[in-house]
């Protein structure tokens, strides 16, 4: 992991989206091969609520020990309403957080990688 090579801010919190994007593509991908399973309750991963709370803390130090600690898990979602079945998953709700997800992902990885070739350039400079 990324977080593992790089201690800034910036580097850990793309690193730790990075993950509940993979966290959370595993889990709508459950849902949707659920969606027709009588009793199944679909899972989501409340990863952003953590984050902001991590990121709020007072000093740097904080912050990089709690995005240290941060793991992006899925839990199961007792509240959404369910159908007669007593299944809970939204098609359509899923596909268009799949979406989303899909584009989060992908911006930071953008991001990272460009984090990435900074420092490749500056390593490679100072080889000069």
């Amino acid at each position: 992991m990324a977080s593992d090579f790089f201690t800034d801010v910036a580097s850990m919190t793309l690193s730790k989206t990075l993950d509940a994007a993979s966290v959370r593509q595993k889990s709508i991908a459950n849902n949707i091969a659920n969606a027709e399973t009588p009793g199944y309750k679909r899972s989501y991963v409340p990863f952003e609520e953590e984050l902001r709370s991590v990121l709020s803390r007072k000093t740097a130090h904080n912050v990089r020990e709690g995005l240290r600690k941060l793991t992006p898990v899925a839990l199961l979602d007792t509240i959404s309403p369910s159908n007669a079945s007593g299944n809970n998953v939204n098609i359509d709700a899923e596909i268009a957080e799949l979406a989303k997800i899909s584009l989060k992902h992908r911006a930071a990885a953008v991001l990272l990688e460009g984090k990435i070739s900074m420092l490749r350039s500056a390593i490679m400079e100072g080889k000069r």
